[in-house]
């Protein structure tokens, strides 16, 4: 970034090395004797009054700024500062008066852009006031110079603080919302547990009473409803079960073994045939190598069902076309991939897709890529999504089964 004084531009690369390796190369060229330093230091005595009284006039300073007391008292202490650092070019005063500068713009919410131009308006003033000084050309080349440095040194250490005090501001926010979100997350999962717990057995009683009213009574009739009852039936038993997978309780009939991997994606897509065959989607796999893998064999059914029906319903919605590809690959870990063809995941969404309820569908629930998460990685695996307006692809790895 570059600040300019009219036909003179001063380049300030935000570097503190390249700004004092700049300042040394430039001491010979400025070195001021000891008659221009006391010249110098005159001139700012001189003009203090009028370089303050200039600098506020053109300042940008809100009316409801709370520290309007202290900007004035701030350029008085800058003004002293630059003659401090004509008789010695020390930084330590200079990085205390900036550090309290740069805490007070941001308490007052005053952006950076603003800040900066400030900081320069103080210094174009002051060029200009040492501009018309009697001094020979030479010695106020001399000046320009000195007072160059300073604000160089001057803006360095108040745009650092400035920045690591906005940055500590950001995190701590961050860290809060992400604390917040933790907290919501984790009530949710008990009031889901329970919920869950207090629907599931009611259900079975009824699933139950209605089979046996079924078999007594069920005739061509009855049968269309007693079919679509039983489906509700198998529909509300699966979305209890994925908030019982979204609180993180592990159900008391999860028996973990080792069981093929290979052998329940062929039964998932089995399964899933009617499906496929009814939206016209081809499947694409090659032979799938046998693999072996450690956990519930029902929970990572569930996985495998909820990633190949969000595909179907997102090929449902498209023209030509509509593919879907699994690999299986065994090396270090065991690797499954499954793709579609179908519509791009929004960029806005795709950092947060397995959180809860955050879903592409305008009727979807949202729990079901965060019910998969939430498995995978309870069988010690990790999910990854990637997508692009050709392919979306969901990436599985688990540790070996054997």
């Amino acid at each position: 970034m570059c600040f300019g004084y009219w036909a003179r531009k001063v380049c300030y690369n935000g570097s503190k090395s390249a700004i004092e390796g700049d300042n040394e190369k430039m001491k010979l060229k400025h070195e001021l004797n000891d008659d221009e330093r006391e010249t110098l230091i005159e001139l700012f005595h001189s003009y203090h009054d009028t370089i303050l009284s200039e600098w506020l006039k053109v300042a940008c300073i809100s009316e409801d700024d709370p520290f309007r007391h202290e900007i004035m008292i701030n350029g008085g202490h800058t003004i002293r500062l630059i003659v401090a650092y004509i008789e010695d070019p020390e930084t330590q005063l200079v990085q205390q008066l900036t550090k309290k500068i740069a805490h007070e713009r941001v308490k007052a919410k005053v952006g950076i852009g603003e800040f900066i131009s400030n900081i320069n308006l103080g210094r174009s003033i002051i060029y200009r006031v040492l501009e018309m000084t009697e001094a020979p050309k030479e010695a106020q080349l001399k000046y320009l110079l000195v007072v160059n440095d300073f604000f160089d040194l001057y803006m360095y250490h108040a745009l650092t603080e400035y920045t690591r005090v906005k940055d500590s501001i950001i995190k701590n926010k961050s860290r809060f919302i992400q604390e917040m979100h933790s907290d919501r997350l984790s009530i949710l999962g008990q009031v889901a547990a329970s919920f869950a717990h207090e629907f599931r057995n009611p259900l079975t009683s009824i699933k139950g009473f209605i089979q046996m009213i079924e078999s007594q009574t069920k005739t061509e009739e009855t049968s269309a409803y007693f079919d679509i009852i039983n489906h509700e039936m198998e529909s509300l038993q699966e979305k209890i079960t994925q908030f019982l997978y979204l609180s993180k309780m592990k159900g008391l009939d999860d028996q973990s073994e080792t069981f093929s991997l290979d052998r329940i994606i062929k039964e998932m897509l089995d399964f899933l045939y009617p499906r496929f065959l009814d939206e016209n989607i081809n499947v694409h796999h090659d032979p799938f190598p046998q693999v072996k893998v450690y956990g519930v064999e029902g929970q990572i059914k569930q996985v495998l069902l909820n990633i190949l029906n969000n595909a179907v319903e997102e090929l449902s919605e498209v023209e030509g076309d509509r593919n879907v590809y699994v690999s299986l690959v065994e090396e270090e870990s065991t690797q499954l991939t499954i793709s579609n063809n179908g519509s791009m995941i929004p960029e806005h969404l795709l950092e947060d897709i397995f959180e809860p309820f955050i879903s592409t569908k305008q009727l979807g629930t949202g729990l079901g890529l965060s019910v998969c998460k939430q498995i995978v990685e309870k069988h010690k695996g990790t999910i990854n999504v990637r997508s692009s307006e050709t392919e979306t692809s969901f990436y599985l790895t688990f540790p070996k089964g054997d």
